[in-house]
């Protein structure tokens, strides 16, 4: 009697646990033999507890037909499940949990459903965002990166030479150190840009970067975004028509004197309403007649364009003015830097150009360098001309080339007091 019980429980179980496996896989793996199976596993249960009964109240007689129709019971259970096991065996069939299944197909569904909203997102505010793996320089962009550029995804496959290659060359150079100095320093960086597209159109645009870190602390890329900021930019020169354009010179690429000139008078203007600080460097090269003399006047150009590249190129942030000055002077202007972030920012451009290695036979050294002089507006009370600030750089220049030059010297206010004094 309690084989017979413990039997039919047997069978019930193997029932429910053949209801749960369909239940988790679907139609995946039993199809249409759950019925069948789960049939047979409830007649084997039945006869059981009929044995059962017939022991308990003495029908004896009946017992031996139960115990055939159990035994058959017993031999369909195997047989049941043969031709599943069959078709598992032979790879015709894929046990799939079906929960993990729809969970997985609803992970899929909203990941496509959230890069669509981003796609839009991206078209709708021209921005795109891109990805620079280290160390194999693998590029990666989104589609509005694409349309940035004026490419298409099927016809161009991004590499990081080509991308530096399309921003005006100045602008390349820049980018590419931002580049370097981002993954080795773990840092970020921002930076205004023109870039030509196939078509020649130019369009400006402002990238952003940050470094990520990995699990063992390196650096494994450098992602970022894209602004293209054309339009607005166009739509307030149509606002202001009478607003001068940005002009460049044509030897070096940087912003020309009067270009220089209209900037400090803005951001002057500026900095008096913020109440915020307003720096400037001038550099010269040391005895430029002397290098034209010895190398010529096609060498003179070509160093000139070496030194402006490589101010340039130092990673400045977002309203920074680099201009040619004068015949081989060069300034930047820096909103927001102070007399000491000034002649900081005048001694990495003269690290800068020391570290280009350029030749100058008639120079002490034989090597070129730079003069630099670097002043601040930091207030009202101090300073009140944007001319002013332009000649407390040059007379800090005038002081460096005095000294023998190769140095950064910083506008001394206690020089004006000598100056009145000796007239006085």
């Amino acid at each position: 009697m309690i084989s017979d019980m413990l039997a039919a429980i047997a069978y019930l179980a193997m029932a429910f646990a053949v209801n749960d496996m369909f239940i988790a896989t679907g139609t995946t793996v039993l199809r249409r033999r759950r019925r069948y199976i789960v049939s047979v596993m409830l007649t084997g249960a039945g006869l059981q507890v009929l044995m059962l009964l017939a022991s308990y109240f003495g029908f004896g007689v009946a017992l031996p037909a139960l115990q055939f129709l159990a035994a058959v019971c017993l031999v369909a259970v195997p047989l049941s499940f043969w031709p599943v096991v069959g078709r598992i065996k032979r790879g015709h069939m894929h046990v799939v949990n079906r929960r993990l299944s729809e969970r997985a197909e609803r992970a899929e569904a909203e990941a496509a459903a959230a890069k669509k909203w981003l796609e839009l997102a991206e078209q709708t505010g021209h921005v795109g965002h891109w990805q620079l793996t280290v160390p194999d320089n693998r590029l990666t962009w989104s589609d509005e990166i694409f349309r940035i550029y004026g490419l298409w995804r099927e016809h161009f496959k991004p590499r990081i030479e080509t991308a530096l290659a399309a921003f005006h060359p100045l602008d390349g150079k820049r980018v590419g150190a931002l580049l370097q100095e981002t993954v080795a320093n773990r840092s970020r960086f921002e930076v205004a840009c023109r870039l030509r597209r196939p078509d020649g159109d130019i369009r400006h645009v402002i990238m952003r970067g940050a470094a990520d870190i990995g699990a063992g602390g390196r650096v494994e890329a450098v992602s970022g975004v894209m602004v293209d900021v054309s339009e607005p930019k166009r739509a307030e020169q149509r606002a202001q028509p009478n607003q001068a354009i940005p002009l460049e010179d044509s030897l070096t690429g940087l912003a020309d004197r009067k270009q220089f000139d209209l900037s400090v008078g803005h951001e002057f203007k500026r900095a008096v309403r913020s109440r915020k600080p307003l720096g400037m460097v001038l550099l010269e090269i040391d005895n430029f007649r002397g290098f034209i003399a010895h190398y010529g006047v096609m060498e003179g150009d070509a160093c000139l364009r070496r030194v402006a590249q490589a101010v340039q190129a130092m990673p400045h942030r977002t309203g920074d003015v680099v201009a040619r000055y004068g015949g081989n002077e060069i300034a930047v202007l820096l909103p927001l830097a102070d007399a000491a972030g000034a002649f900081r920012v005048g001694t990495l451009v003269a690290e800068a150009i020391r570290a280009l290695g350029l030749p100058h036979a008639g120079h002490e050294g034989g090597a070129l360098t730079v003069s630099i002089g670097a002043a601040a507006f930091v207030g009202m009370d101090d300073l009140y001309n944007p001319l002013e600030l332009t000649r407390r750089a040059e007379r800090a220049l005038a002081d460096a080339k005095a000294a023998g030059g190769n140095l950064v010297r910083a506008y001394q206010a206690a020089e004006l007091l000598e100056t009145l004094a000796q007239r006085v």
